[in-house]
């Protein structure tokens, strides 16, 4: 090709100038992570780099759980911090102290602390204490309903007749999202308002 251009190498430490450590996005917008320090994400986000190390040495435990080696030395070297504050950072993602988003595991006999990290992605069923104490009724009152327990073959949902597995099955895949949208029914002028919460939501399980 005449118009071909010649590009340069990469030279020495060059070929490390686009590899980047990755940071969740969650960390930053999610509600339940505001209240940890900006160095803890970070840190986070080196221990996710480092999982890549775990999978290539295969460190999986004896429930094929992935765990990495993350020592306060090298939280120190990473973060340019002392040893005090690293150790503050820590338990900012601890289980124990703090966030939950990593998990340790001594082992003893001098040997290093494995560390799980868990997942950043809060489940649905999670943010139910975000709930209004309507909602929260409404969560109580639909793992109480016969439907879970019944051993009829099919159920009558709103003067509907469905194979109770299928409502079973269905049923058991609600998430907030139904339980958030359903309330809007309090705006209409019904006796039981409470029983139209549980019945609608029943029924936007089915239709899932």
């Amino acid at each position: 090709m005449k118009d071909r251009i010649t590009l340069s190498y990469f030279y020495g430490r060059e070929a490390e100038q686009y590899s980047f450590y990755k940071i969740p996005k969650l960390l930053f917008t999610e509600e339940y992570f505001k209240k940890i320090s900006v160095e803890a994400k970070v840190l986070y986000g080196l221990m996710l780099d480092r999982m890549s190390l775990s999978m290539k040495n295969q460190w999986l435990d004896e429930e094929g759980r992935a765990y990495i080696y993350y020592s306060l030395d090298d939280i120190m070297e990473a973060l340019g911090c002392s040893n005090k504050k690293a150790i503050s950072i820590m338990k900012e993602l601890d289980t124990d102290a703090g966030i939950g988003l990593i998990e340790k595991k001594r082992q003893g006999q001098g040997k290093p602390t494995m560390i799980y990290l868990k997942q950043f992605v809060i489940q649905d069923f999670q943010k139910c204490k975000n709930y209004t104490s309507d909602e929260k009724t409404a969560i109580s009152e639909v793992k109480n309903l016969h439907v879970l327990k019944c051993k009829n073959k099919t159920v009558v949902v709103a003067s509907n007749e469905y194979p109770a597995e299928l409502v079973r099955s269905k049923f058991l895949k609600l998430t907030s999202a139904h339980v958030q949208y359903a309330p809007v029914c309090r705006e209409w002028k019904i006796k039981d308002r409470k029983k139209m919460v549980l019945k609608l939501i029943v029924i936007m399980s089915i239709a899932m």
